[in-house]
């Protein structure tokens, strides 16, 4: 009894894990296509995973109870000939510029990047939802992609304890802010609209699962 429930303990201690690591890097890998820079990512109690390993080095106090954070820097500068605008002239004048930062780094898409947080969880859940309905892998596959269709619990963790209970978002550590709301709302839905997106999604995630679960089994086949 005691070796299984070890055994549960390192399963969903490992299976948090990779699911804030998914959290992350969707933070971090649309912030880079959106051209933010280079992602830091950092995870209690202070170690940075990305683009280096070792100690959190930062500025700035950890971000509260926040399991993990990504921070961006600059881009490495980029260099571009200018030529003159206006010319009378065919002997142009190059000049050497630096470019420091992107033009598409506005404040327009942090509420993307802040939202492909729990988004990418989601997605994650919702794609291993369709493999184990219509791929229907067996053995070990099957086992890692149901395990995968529960990833969504991020989405709803981080909307249903901030919003309802006040509380964090893994109701004893993570964030206090319903992260998917706030960003939903500043994309320009209402308050109203993204909370009833977020339950709607969760809520077809839930029946999706309890109607595979009865008709072929999670984590097997049922023999027919």
């Amino acid at each position: 009894m005691f070796k299984r429930t070890l055994l549960l303990a390192s399963l969903l201690f490992f299976y948090f894990l990779a699911s804030v690591l998914i959290h992350e890097a969707g933070h971090a890998y649309t912030g880079v296509i959106l051209g933010f820079g280079t992602p830091i990512i950092n995870i209690w109690p202070g170690i940075e995973l990305f683009p280096s390993f070792g100690p959190t080095v930062s500025t700035t106090a950890w971000p509260g109870s926040s399991v993990a954070y990504v921070s961006f820097i600059p881009e490495t500068p980029r260099f571009l000939i200018e030529f003159p605008e206006f010319s009378q002239s065919f002997k142009l004048n190059p000049e050497l510029k630096v470019v420091t930062k992107s033009t598409s780094q506005e404040d327009a898409f942090l509420p993307i990047v802040g939202l492909m947080g729990s988004g990418t969880t989601y997605l994650a859940s919702l794609f291993c939802t369709l493999y184990l309905y219509f791929g229907k892998p067996k053995g070990v596959y099957r086992a890692l992609t149901a395990c995968g269709t529960f990833l969504f619990y991020d989405i709803l963790c981080y909307t249903v304890f901030p919003i309802f209970f006040e509380m964090p978002h893994l109701i004893f550590m993570g964030g206090i802010h319903p992260e998917p709301i706030i960003c939903l709302v500043s994309i320009g839905f209402s308050y109203e609209i993204a909370v009833a997106l977020v339950l709607g999604i969760c809520a077809a995630q839930i029946v999706a699962l309890c109607y595979l679960s009865k008709k072929e089994g999670l984590f097997k086949l049922k023999r027919t």
